[in-house]
């Protein structure tokens, strides 16, 4: 014989009598008992770490027995905050959507032709650092029962900007920074390994984006062709990313060859302009001397043309005499 109860309506039933009627609490607890011997949800796996921005589908699973009545099936993610978060709903093989928290919103899907197999997956899209938390999944489907997963998101401190700035003789500042999450400690190592953590000051600062922007400092003396090593380590997520910094002759990264430079670029800007003016001035100036002298030799190449042309009737003219004379 099976008893088929809604999970729902047993837990809003129980919630509004329970204090006036104890023997209800006795009834309900019998009954949730006697069903969870018959109806089990399970978790393949009750922890899930993911990347921040990635994305993620988290699993539980529960008796079909035969062909699933899509009807008589309820499902529900929920996120354990403070406050009751709604991740997704499906009411008698209805999906509920007025009810899902803004947190969630165009981000939840489950995978509705899994279920058929008794598999409930619930699939997050660009998964951020405020999805993090325990979830719990329930299933109503003849009997009621539920699981509860934990998701872990990280964010790496994959990248390390460093710094090398001389400070004086044989005197430097060096400097690494990097984001990520959860905070990370910042570990310093000369060349051969010692530990200079106790020497270096380190910040750290969080943005909207809830990820840790730490820089870490240290001013130390060293001779030239040294190396240095800067660790971020993730003691929560077990994770360590390893910058080194090399103090070479060319580490000339220096505050004030930095100011210099801005310096410099004010003059070289205007000494720029004055020599773009002076070169139009000339220009024009070119332009001006060009002119009658243009003219002039149009003159000279026009009175030359006329003395030519003047030259040739002559020869021709003279030709022709020459011409008659012979026939003569």
């Amino acid at each position: 014989m099976v008893i088929a109860v809604d999970f729902l309506r047993l837990e809003e039933f129980c919630s509004i009598y329970i204090m006036e009627k104890p023997l209800l609490l006795y009834v309900f607890s019998f009954y949730w008992h006697f069903l969870n011997a018959l109806f089990t949800v399970e978790a393949p796996s009750s922890l899930y770490i993911v990347e921040c921005g990635s994305n993620v589908t988290m699993e539980c699973t529960f008796p079909v027995n035969g062909k699933l009545k899509f009807r008589d099936l309820s499902v529900s993610w929920e996120k354990k905050d403070e406050l009751k978060k709604q991740v997704y709903s499906l009411l008698r093989g209805e999906e509920d959507f007025e009810s899902q928290h803004s947190d969630f919103r165009g981000r939840i899907k489950l995978l509705k032709e899994k279920l058929n197999l008794g598999r409930s997956l619930l699939q997050i899209t660009d998964v951020k650092l405020g999805d993090a938390g325990v979830y719990r999944c329930l299933i109503g489907y003849g009997g009621a029962d539920y699981k509860t997963i934990n998701l872990k998101v990280k964010a790496p401190y994959r990248t390390v900007t460093q710094r090398v700035v001389r400070t004086g003789d044989n005197k430097w500042k060096l400097t690494c920074r990097s984001e990520g999450y959860p905070q990370a400690e910042v570990i310093w190592q000369n060349r051969e390994r010692k530990d200079l953590t106790d020497k270096a000051n380190t910040s750290y600062e969080t943005g909207s984006d809830r990820l840790y922007h730490v820089t870490s400092t240290l001013t130390i003396k060293s001779r030239i062709d040294e190396i240095f090593y800067c660790i971020f380590w993730n003691k929560e997520l077990q994770e360590n990313t390893t910058a080194i910094l090399h103090i070479a002759e060319d580490s000339a990264d220096t505050e004030s060859r930095h100011f210099l430079g801005a310096i410099l670029i004010v003059p070289a800007l205007i000494g720029s302009v004055l020599l773009f003016i002076l070169c139009i001035k000339k220009a024009r100036a070119n332009k001006d001397n060009r002119t009658p002298v243009a003219a002039s030799s149009v003159a000279k190449l026009s009175k030359h043309k006329d003395k030519h042309n003047r030259r040739d009737t002559s020869f021709e003219d003279g030709e022709l005499k020459y011409i008659q004379i012979e026939k003569t």
